[in-house]
C-alpha cells in the first residue's frame, strides 16, 4: 500500500545520508580545511534550511500540481552543487605552501588560477548554501506530499516514514564500505548522485491532487481493496482482537483515519483529500499525532504508530517558527500565548531544547572527523554508526509513551542528558589505533539514538502538555526551529572553533559541561513553584 510514499522516503533519505555526514571528512582531507572552517561551512545548512523549508512548502501548498516538479528541480540543483564540491576536491591538492593551497590541474585544466584558502572556503560555502536551500528542504516537501497522498488515511504516516529511517542507516553503512573498499572519498558523491536520480524519478511520479475513482495507479494507492482491507483498524492491530464493533464507532468519529464506517470510500480505490494551503503541514501533523496517541495503548507496542506520534523534525522545519494557529484565536489567545512563552517552565524547557541541540551538533558534526583523523577508525567501521544509532533511536521512539508514563518528563530529559554526558566523556578516554577503540566507538553511537530519541519524543509531548490545542502547531514550530535550526548551527560553529584551537578532547568535554548546564536549567524550571505559572 502506498508504494510511492515509501519510495519517496527511501530515496530522499538516501541522498541526504550519502553526502552530508561524510562531507566533514572531504572538507578536511580533500580541501584541506581547518576545523573552524569546517564548522563555518557546516553551520550554513541549518540556518538556511530553517528559512528555505517554509518557502518551498508554502509554494507547493499554493501550487499543488507543481509539487513533484519542485521536488525534482530542487534536488537536481542541490546535486549540481554537491558535484561542484567534488570538482573542487579534484582540482585542489591538499599540499599547502605558506597557507596557500596549490591547485593540481592535471585533471581540470580549466582552473588555471591558484585558490587561496579563504577563497576556497567561500566558494565551498556558496555551494553548501545551494545544497541547504534546494536539497535539504526536500524531506519537508516529501512529508507534505505524503500527508496529502494519504489524505484521510494519514494514520498510516508512520509506516511510510519508517522506511526513511531504514534508508538512512543502510546508506551511511554503504558509503562507508565503498570508501574503505575504493580508498576514495568520491564514493560518497556517486552514491549521492545515484540517490538523487532515483529521487527525481519518484518525485516526477508524485501527484498530490485529487485522483478519480476510476484511475488505476498502484504506486499512489491500491488498485483494489476488499472490505476487510479497507476496514483496517490500527487499534485492532495493536490489541490483536476481532474487527471493531459498531458500538466503538464513536471512538473514531473525530478522526480522519481509515475506518469501516467511512462511507466516503468506494470499492476499488481511495479518494485522496485535496490539500488546503491554509493548513500547514505542521497542523496536519499535530492532528496525526493526536490520533496516534489515542490509538497507542499503554501496554502495547506499534512502531508505525509510535513514529506518527513523535512529530517529525521536518514537520517543524517545514512550518517554520510562525506556524498558523486557529483562526478563531483572536487577541486574547495571542495574549495567553505570550504569557505562556514568558513562564519560567516554558522558557527553561525551550532553553534546554536549544542547548541540547548545540550539544548534539557539536558531537555529530565532528564525530566522523574525530574517529577518522584522531582515532584512525576505518571508514568501513564508521559506516556502521548509521544503522546502530538508527536502531536505538527507533526503539526509543517506539517505547516513548511507556517510558514517559514510567519515568515522567523530568526523568526522561535527565536520562537523555546523562547518556549524552557519558558518551562525550567516554570519547575522551579512547586510545587511537586499537580494535577495542573501534568497537567502543560503535557502542557509544548507540547512546546517540538513546539520547536524541528519548529527548525528542519527550520534548514533543511536553510542548503539547504546556500549550492548548490551538497553539500547539506554533509551539512545535518553535521547538523545531530552536533545536534543528539555531541549536545545530551554533553547535557547528562552536564545535569547529573548539576542535581547531583546543583539540577534540576539549570539544567533547565542553559538550559534556554544556549538557550538565542544560540539565541544571531544566531542573530549575521544573521546581514546584513554577507549576501554576506554566498553565
Amino acid at each position: 500500500m502506498y508504494l510511492l510514499c515509501k519510495l519517496l522516503y527511501i530515496t530522499v533519505f538516501a541522498l541526504l545520508s550519502a553526502a552530508p555526514p561524510y562531507l566533514q571528512l572531504y572538507y578536511h582531507d580533500a580541501l584541506g580545511f581547518s576545523s573552524d572552517q569546517i564548522g563555518f561551512v557546516l553551520a550554513i545548512a541549518p540556518f538556511i534550511q530553517s528559512l528555505a523549508c517554509p518557502v518551498w512548502t508554502c509554494l507547493v501548498d499554493k501550487r499543488p500540481k507543481l509539487h513533484g516538479i519542485v521536488m525534482a528541480l530542487t534536488s537536481l540543483v542541490g546535486c549540481l552543487a554537491v558535484m561542484g564540491i567534488m570538482v573542487l576536491g579534484h582540482s585542489v591538492s591538499t599540499t599547502k605552501s605558506n597557507g596557500t593551497i596549490i591547485p593540481d590541474l592535471s585533471s581540470y585544466t580549466f582552473l588555471a588560477e591558484q585558490f587561496s584558502n579563504s577563497n576556497l572556503v567561500w566558494i565551498t560555502s556558496g555551494l553548501a548554501l545551494m545544497l541547504a536551500f534546494f536539497t535539504l528542504p526536500n524531506v519537508s516537501l516529501v512529508d507534505s506530499a505524503v500527508m496529502k497522498i494519504l489524505g484521510p488515511n494519514k494514520i498510516l504516516y508512520g509506516e511510510q516514514r519508517l522506511w526513511g529511517s531504514v534508508s538512512t542507516g543502510l546508506t551511511i553503512l554503504l558509503v562507508g564500505e565503498l570508501i574503505d573498499l575504493t580508498g576514495q572519498l568520491d564514493a560518497l558523491f556517486w552514491v549521492f548522485g545515484a540517490s538523487t536520480a532515483a529521487f527525481i524519478v519518484c518525485a516526477l511520479m508524485t501527484k498530490v491532487t485529487d485522483i478519480p475513482l476510476e484511475q488505476d495507479d498502484s504506486l499512489l494507492c491500491p488498485a483494489s481493496l476488499d472490505d476487510e482491507e479497507l476496514a483496517y483498524n490500527p487499534e485492532q492491530a495493536l490489541l490483536g482482537g476481532p474487527n471493531t464493533l459498531p458500538e466503538e464507532k464513536q471512538n473514531y468519529s473525530n478522526y480522519q483515519t481509515i475506518s469501516p464506517y467511512d462511507s466516503g470510500h468506494g470499492h476499488g480505490s481511495i479518494m485522496l483529500a485535496k490539500s488546503k494551503s491554509r493548513n500547514s503541514i505542521l497542523s496536519i501533523a499535530q492532528t496525526l499525532r493526536d490520533e496516534a496517541d489515542d490509538l497507542l495503548e499503554p501496554n502495547n507496542v506499534d512502531l508505525s504508530l509510535a513514529i506518527s506520534r513523535v512529530t517529525s523534525l521536518e514537520h517543524a522545519m517545514g512550518a517554520g517558527i510562525f506556524a498558523e494557529s486557529s483562526s478563531s484565536s483572536g487577541s486574547s489567545s495571542q495574549t495567553s500565548e505570550t504569557q505562556l512563552f514568558k513562564s519560567p517552565r516554558v522558557l527553561s524547557f525551550l532553553t534546554t531544547t536549544l542547548l541540547f541541540g548545540v550539544v548534539l551538533s557539536m558531537i555529530v558534526n565532528f564525530l566522523f572527523l574525530f574517529l577518522n583523523r584522531d582515532l584512525h577508525t576505518p571508514t568501513s567501521w564508521i559506516g556502521w554508526t548509521g544503522p546502530l544509532g538508527g536502531v536505538t533511536e527507533l526503539l526509543c521512539f517506539c517505547f516513548s509513551k511507556q517510558m514517559t508514563e514510567y519515568l515522567g518528563t523530568t526523568g526522561l530529559v535527565i536520562v537523555a542528558h546523562a547518556v549524552t554526558v557519558v558518551r562525550c566523556l567516554s570519547y575522551t578516554l579512547l586510545p587511537p589505533d586499537s580494535l577495542s577503540t573501534n568497537i567502543s566507538a560503535l557502542l557509544l553511537q548507540t547512546l546517540h539514538g538513546i539520547g536524541f530519541g528519548i529527548f525528542w519524543g519527550t520534548a514533543v509531548s511536553e510542548m503539547d502538555d504546556l500549550f492548548p490545542p490551538a497553539q500547539r502547531a506554533m509551539a512545535q514550530g518553535v521547538l523545531g526551529a530552536l533545536h534543528t535550526g539555531l541549536g545545530t548551527g551554533l553547535g557547528a560553529l562552536i564545535g569547529g572553533y573548539l576542535y581547531e584551537y583546543f583539540g577534540p578532547l576539549w570539544l567533547f568535554r565542553s559538550a559534556a559541561l554544556l549538557a550538565c548546564f542544560s540539565t541544571l536549567i531544566f531542573c530549575i524550571g521544573r521546581l514546584s513553584r513554577f507549576d501554576t505559572a506554566a498553565r
